[in-house]
């Protein structure tokens, strides 16, 4: 009796590692995803602070821009559309460079140029708001949202538009932070 594996059993076998190789593959690419995803919530999240210090600085010289988000000289008076969040490297007023406040502004990981973060300030608030006292900052996630997330999206588009004055939440962008 001859020793050894048979064609269909070596093919049975090279058909098993095949799959479990691609599976693993999609488990990783996932993983890799999710990983982006979180490092664009924590680049978010830390946009914001740096947004908030340059909020609550006292030292300018100027009373008037005492409490305002960075970022409205830029838009010129005009706030109905979304600007990267890049574009506040050079943006300098009395209270100082957005760069105290944040000394490297973050990118996308993978769609820096297609999609960076971008922001947007209240602009024609209802009763009560001040202009540019309220901002959101939103990033285009890889995850694959929901119809209920998407609906949850809409509507806080929505409130931003009706409450602060803001303009609708950009199309394709689906996470936000603000104040």
């Amino acid at each position: 009796m001859k020793k050894g594996f048979t064609l269909l059993e070596a093919l049975v076998v090279v058909a098993i590692i095949g799959i479990l190789a691609s599976l693993s593959m999609y488990v990783f690419t996932q993983a890799r995803r999710a990983a982006r995803d979180t490092i664009r919530k924590s680049d978010l999240t830390s946009l914001s602070i740096a947004f908030r210090a340059r909020h609550d600085v006292k030292t300018c010289d100027d009373l008037s821009d005492i409490g305002y988000y960075p970022g409205r000289p830029i838009f010129g008076g005009n706030l109905s559309q979304w600007l990267p969040v890049t574009d506040l490297t050079n943006n300098v007023n009395d209270c100082g460079a957005f760069s105290e406040f944040m000394t490297t502004i973050p990118t996308d990981p993978t769609q820096g140029a297609t999609h960076p973060y971008v922001f947007n300030l209240s602009q024609q608030p209802p009763t009560g708001v001040i202009k540019a006292k309220h901002f959101r900052i939103t990033a285009r996630l890889e995850k694959t949202s929901s119809s209920q997330e998407l609906d949850d999206f809409a509507r806080m588009s929505t409130i931003w538009v009706s409450t602060y004055g803001g303009v609708s939440y950009p199309e394709g962008y689906n996470f936000v932070i603000g104040d």
